[in-house]
């Protein structure tokens, strides 16, 4: 699995099994020269970053610029499948879905609602969720994959290992993962050699499969060596 928030690289990105990509970064026709690497599209089931519209809550990210929505509010339902159906005839294979935590924060059974009516309206299309726990165990019916993002270690003030109670919290998590008939990543951010093999490492023995970026706004295709 890669991760690459930019353009082209065709070559490096068909080293990977599966990559999420940026839907405007790709047009079908460099999309269909990826093959057999499997694109996914980068889709928020949580935030909205567009222009002021019915389904957005006053609750601003600063962050991004983005607000986060009513996951349940039938325009934004049918905006989601819409999106999801045109990236899929555009030529990705299947899509990344962010920003879980902030839908299920608004309404836990809106949210499930919203990836149920998804995976109907795509089929077989491969679904990866980034995290999303709150969402457990009835996501597993939606979705193929999850990513553990900062399973191990966070980018906040420059990457480096997360405090030990959030530790033994993120392992009681992959505890119940493990349980789920999904795919399991761990995506965590190490800009030493030390801080990924940390990361790796525990990643496996909490079977993960370990993913590492050295770089959380560019995120370039996964370093997964060693």
């Amino acid at each position: 699995m890669g991760f690459y928030y930019g353009q082209g690289r065709l070559e490096a990105l068909r080293l990977y099994r599966r990559v999420v990509l940026q839907p405007w970064a790709y047009t079908p026709e460099e999309l269909a020269r990826l093959a057999p690497t499997e694109a996914l599209a980068y889709l928020s089931l949580g935030e909205d970053p567009g222009p002021p519209a019915p389904w957005q809550l006053p609750r601003e990210n600063p962050r991004w610029g983005t607000r986060l929505v009513d996951p349940g509010h039938p325009a934004w339902v049918a905006r989601v499948v819409e999106e999801a159906l045109r990236l899929l005839a555009q030529g990705f294979r299947g899509l990344f879905l962010d920003n879980l935590d902030q839908a299920a924060s608004v309404s836990r059974e809106a949210t499930l609602a919203l990836l149920l009516t998804l995976r109907r309206a795509v089929g077989p299309a491969y679904l990866l969720a980034n995290r999303g726990f709150a969402l457990l165990p009835q996501m597993a019916d939606a979705v193929d994959g999850v990513v553990f993002e900062a399973f191990s270690t966070t980018w906040e003030g420059g990457p480096r290992p997360l405090p030990r109670p959030l530790l033994r919290a993120n392992a009681q998590t992959a505890l119940t993962l493990a349980g789920l008939s999904l795919e399991r990543f761990s995506l965590d951010y190490a800009d030493r050699p030390n801080l990924a093999r940390f990361a790796r490492k525990r990643a496996l023995a909490h079977g993960l499969f370990p993913l590492v970026a050295k770089e959380r706004h560019l995120l370039l295709p996964t370093d997964t060596e060693g």
